[in-house]
């Protein structure tokens, strides 16, 4: 695997956020542009911020517009479709947004319309949902803070649209440590959508996944779709920074999102490794925040194995009655355990191995790498827990 660009050195959080970004943007904008006649691309956060290079390809603005141009050619020459794309941009820094004005000013080839605003994009939300309401809409929200920016009852006019999925950073560093601050309670209840209070026995992860469950929760109750969420931790150190939450309401969206999380979580390995290799070369440790409670983490030799995990669900789930595995139960798999596709793939390898599962409608002997196939309901096949 490739190494982290230099530009991304000392931001390679923002390098694994790039990529998942990229990566599921192209797959989504040529399957999405086989049936829609424009798309919409809204970044409600656009900055740009720290960027390194002189044309913003490591920036979301410069990576969106070059993947909206790429998928443009390719959707016409490819599969005969010509697509509309358009972009909106809101920054509200006024040194930025001029960064940004100037940048899109210059894109003159540009074959995507795009646009940006100046201010803070909650007041602005209404006139959003009217830009994005008639078409298929992608929404990027990175904000660098938590509070009163992603709540559901803030989103709720944009998560109404009944065609548009979401991308939203969850500052879970941040909001973890107002767990524990008497005024901040208003703010992370307003967030989560009601109190959340721990014991005081929760481990690391357990205290990780509760947060991001009730936030999945609370935005998923106004939206009324399928969510997932993947997890970007700080550079070089093996503690979560944020968390990103994708919502859709369709199965297969949900499945090449993991697909996309999958590949992220590799890069983020690679990344994590370098960093550290960098800070031990540079004969410096990461210096943790002098104003924050340093969270106990996960140790790495106690986690459970995905695989086990994955086959321990699957023996709960399948039963000797069939059980179509098609796209929205193979989506469903994905969304309530919170696993990757290659999880559940060797899961249901070893349980056929073993005896233990069967696939009734064709022989899985010969798939070496992904035993299930889960297309749609025609073509798709039935599982089912061993009678023998």
């Amino acid at each position: 695997m490739s190494s982290i660009p230099v530009e991304y050195h000392g931001r390679e959080q923002a390098y694994v956020k790039h990529t998942i970004l990229k990566t599921y943007l192209q797959r989504l904008f040529m399957i999405i542009g086989r049936n829609e006649k424009v798309i919409n691309y809204v970044d409600c956060f656009a900055g740009p911020w720290s960027e390194e290079s002189e044309d913003l390809r490591d920036t979301s603005i410069g990576i969106s517009l070059q993947l909206m141009k790429d998928c443009a050619k390719s959707l016409e020459d490819v599969h005969g479709c010509k697509v509309k794309f358009r972009a909106l941009y809101i920054e509200k820094n006024k040194e930025a947004f001029s960064k940004l004005k100037n940048f899109l000013d210059s894109d003159t080839s540009s074959c995507v319309a795009a646009t940006c605003i100046q201010g803070d994009y909650t007041t602005k939300i209404a006139d959003i949902a009217t830009w994005a309401s008639h078409n298929f809409t992608f929404f990027f929200i990175d904000p660098k803070g938590w509070r009163k920016v992603i709540n559901a009852p803030v989103l709720a006019p944009l998560l109404a649209l009944n065609k548009a999925e979401f991308l939203i950073n969850l500052m879970y560093d941040f909001i973890n440590r107002a767990m524990s601050m008497k005024a901040q309670q208003t703010n992370v209840e307003e967030l989560l959508g009601k109190p959340v209070t721990f014991s005081g026995e929760e481990s690391a992860t357990q205290r990780q996944q509760i947060i991001v469950s009730q936030y999945r929760q609370a935005i998923g109750n106004l939206y009324g779709g399928r969510s997932a969420h993947v997890t970007v931790e700080r550079p070089g150190m093996d503690r979560v920074l944020y968390f990103l939450i994708y919502l859709t309401r369709h199965p297969k969206g949900l499945i090449v999102f993991k697909e996309a999380a999958e590949q992220m979580h590799m890069i983020q390995r690679v990344s994590q490794f370098e960093t550290k290799l960098r800070h031990q070369s540079s004969k410096r440790a990461p210096i943790d925040d002098l104003f924050g409670l340093v969270e106990e983490q996960p140790d790495v030799t106690c986690a459970q194995d995905n695989r086990t995990l994955a086959k321990t669900y699957l023996l709960k789930q399948l039963s000797s009655n069939p059980m179509l595995v098609d796209n929205e139960c193979w989506a469903s798999f994905l969304e309530e355990t919170d696993l990757y596709p290659s999880d559940f793939q060797l899961a249901f390898k070893d349980l056929a191995k073993e005896g233990k599962i069967i696939n009734l409608d064709a022989d899985v002997k010969g798939r070496t790498k992904k035993p299930v196939r889960p297309n749609w309901p025609r073509a798709s096949e039935r599982w089912a827990l061993s009678t023998k």
